[in-house]
């Protein structure tokens, strides 16, 4: 995360300029004021999902489709990612998933409230192999806390990566936060009745090993 506050006032200005529009693309408009996600859907959805690196959308969309009275907010930088999402949720007629194209890797814990999200999704983060990379990782000791912080008492973290090294590293880190996540298995090679992206497939056929890693939230005393 930054922490730089001129950074990040720079960085701001930049990620309001979003060369995107549509009603489902939810923005920031000013520093410091969070964006209401249970207001920006309908009253019939019961639950809400974060999908931090949606992709081509295909998790969610499947996912959407099949359970019309949970919302999805999926968040990813790259515009053309979120415009191919869009056309194949408009074609399918799914009001039950909004986007954010803001880097959650700037902004996070700044643009949502706490407490609103009964599951958060992270599939397939770049691993950054390389030692001296390792910082770039999206998963570390602060981001958890922020992630713990956006979950509901008792919600879940999802994670999947092909990259042994990854799942290591953040097995590591989960051991040192057990009094925020617990969990009833470290690790499965297996995530049955789950959506499987276009990427997940090729990493299949290539013949990795799909690491997936669930976590659910303790509340802090």
């Amino acid at each position: 995360m930054i922490v730089n506050p001129e950074v990040k006032q720079k960085l701001w200005k930049f990620a309001l300029r979003t060369p995107y529009s549509t009603e489902y693309l939810l923005q920031p408009t000013e520093w410091g004021k969070k964006i209401d996600i249970k207001k920006s859907f309908s009253p019939e959805i019961q639950s809400l999902w974060l999908e931090l690196g949606s992709g081509w959308g295909e998790v969610a969309i499947e996912l959407a489709s099949a359970q019309s009275q949970v919302g999805f907010l999926l968040m990813e930088k790259k515009i053309d990612r979120i415009k191919a999402t869009e056309v194949r949720r408009n074609r399918l007629g799914l009001e039950n998933i909004r986007y954010m194209t803001t880097n959650f890797q700037w902004f996070f814990s700044e643009l949502l409230e706490t407490e609103v999200f009964d599951t958060i999704l992270i599939n397939f983060p770049d691993p950054w192999p390389k030692r001296k990379h390792h910082k770039n990782r999206v998963m570390q000791e602060g981001f958890l806390k922020e992630v713990h912080a956006l979950l509901k008492p008792g919600g879940r973290l999802l994670f999947a990566t092909d990259y042994a090294g990854y799942a290591r590293h953040t097995i590591r880190l989960f051991r040192r936060m057990t009094q925020y996540f617990s969990h009833e298995q470290e690790y499965t090679f297996e995530r049955p009745g789950f959506p499987i992206s276009f990427f997940e497939t090729e990493k299949r056929n290539e013949g990795k090993r799909i690491y997936y890693l669930e976590r659910k939230k303790i509340n802090l005393v």
